[in-house]
């Protein structure tokens, strides 16, 4: 059972005609497992198979601590997150749903350690070293696991533009200066922008769903959404649920 779901916001968006238009959005997970265990449960039994899904990134580091193995890993849940991920990727082929992952600037940390041997990260940040530390042993387990691992980051997209409805759903954000989407992501930029993309007044041409900058309360404007809730401190993550020309947020909340 869900430990609890909330109905926090809903709202009128931009559409043209007829039905076409469902998504369930999931923002930044970071390795806080017992909170995508609570998506996973809401996405199998209560999300109907015509729903497209889309996570938004950043799903691992800054996890929960635990012991497997018999050893005390800083970040196990990092791992769990990724096993299960993969798991339900694997799942959604199988029963022909469709679910959407996109690349966050945690996973071009992992990207650029994993596939090109660039140890900066792992040097710098605590948080990337004590998830990696954990990966490492369970792929050195498991080669079959690392392979999904590495086929998961290559199959990673930059963003998902439903250009019919107007809808840019990406990790960060954008340059709203910047017209090309893909030169953006080339650069990196729709990885790591904050404050010119938040602060921006702007009017861009599509609503932007993003997660990357945490939010007490998700971030509601009439271009901009903001579902990142900081989730690793705040134990509670904001789903988004797109039917038609109607939005509403759910709120799971980590079990005790």
């Amino acid at each position: 059972m869900l430990s609890q779901i909330k109905s926090y916001f809903s709202s009128t968006t931009k559409t043209e005609g007829e039905s076409g238009h469902q998504y369930l959005i999931v923002p930044d997970l970071h390795g806080i497992h017992s909170i995508y265990k609570q998506v996973e449960i809401f996405i199998k039994e209560e999300i109907e198979e015509t729903r497209t899904i889309i996570f938004l990134g950043d799903y691992m580091d800054r996890g929960e601590s635990g012991k497997l193995d018999g050893i005390e890993f800083k970040d196990l849940g990092s791992y769990l997150v990724l096993k299960d991920l993969i798991a339900l990727q694997k799942w959604a082929t199988a029963h022909e749903r469709k679910i959407i992952f996109l690349r966050g600037n945690h996973e071009v940390f992992y990207e650029d350690y994993y596939l090109s041997d660039e140890t900066y990260a792992y040097g710098q940040f605590k948080f990337f070293k004590d998830a990696v530390d954990c990966l490492n042993h369970f792929f050195e387990k498991d080669k079959a696991f690392y392979d999904d691992f590495l086929l998961f980051l290559n199959n990673l997209q930059a963003y998902h533009f439903d250009k019919k409805y107007d809808y840019l759903f990406i990790h960060a954000g954008i340059d709203p200066d910047e017209k090309d989407l893909n030169k953006q992501a080339e650069d990196g930029l729709i990885y790591w922008i904050r404050d010119k993309f938040l602060f921006s007044e702007k009017k861009l041409p599509y609503t932007v769903i993003f997660g990357h900058t945490p939010f007490s309360k998700p971030f509601m404007r009439s271009d901009k959404i903001g579902l990142d809730s900081g989730v690793y401190k705040r134990g509670f993550i904001n789903l988004l649920k797109i039917d038609n020309e109607n939005s509403k947020i759910i709120q799971l909340h980590k079990t005790n």
